[in-house]
């Protein structure tokens, strides 16, 4: 009867908790740069589907909606959040009847910020189509007062939501009058989108 014996030697797995290792920390490196891209880049395209949903909810209610932010806690909405609610006597006031939905918040997107990466960092001189940054009040929400206006017929007040991230890229939510929602991307050199 022959007996062979399986497993492994001390050896072997030394060598192979050393590859393991360094796979290990070459993904997590990886990993680190990748992460705080991902989390800016879906933290924009939520804020653009809140921005098209409060757009929708006003042409199909027939009725004007708004978008409060709140970019640095100032207010009464909440450090980095957005509410969505309907003014539906139309005086332009958050009446006790009018409730509002949170509809976008900073909290689940760790280490994005409201505002464009500082220029003096390498972040961007100037906005999509050349318009100033600081427009709003360098809150980076250039809109009057932090609120987007949507009217029942499509169009919105104008204006443009700026997020960055600790990694220096900058991402910019631009409405037009007409309704024209834009999303874009400052590449380090220029806004692309």
């Amino acid at each position: 009867m022959k007996h062979t014996e399986q497993g492994t030697t001390v050896q072997e797995d030394i060598v192979t908790l050393g590859i393991l290792s360094i796979l290990a920390s070459v993904g997590g490196y990886g990993l680190s740069q990748i992460l705080p891209n991902y989390r800016l880049s879906s933290a924009a395209r939520s804020l653009l589907f809140h921005i098209q949903e409060a757009r929708s909810r006003a042409a199909f209610q027939a009725t004007i909606c708004y978008l409060d932010f709140d970019p640095d806690g100032d207010g009464d909405v909440g450090p980095g959040r957005c509410v969505l609610w309907e003014d539906l006597d139309n005086n332009r006031q958050k009446d006790p009847q009018e409730k509002e939905e949170p509809s976008f918040g900073l909290k689940e997107f760790p280490n994005v910020h409201f505002k464009a990466y500082p220029s003096e960092l390498g972040g961007p001189m100037r906005g999509p189509n050349n318009t100033e940054i600081d427009a709003g009040g360098g809150d980076g929400v250039s809109f009057a007062g932090n609120r987007i206006k949507f009217n029942p017929t499509g169009t919105c007040t104008s204006g443009t939501v700026y997020l960055h991230n600790q990694k220096g890229q900058t991402y910019a939510i631009r409405l037009r009058y007409n309704g024209l929602v834009q999303l874009w991307r400052h590449n380090g050199v220029q806004w692309e989108r």
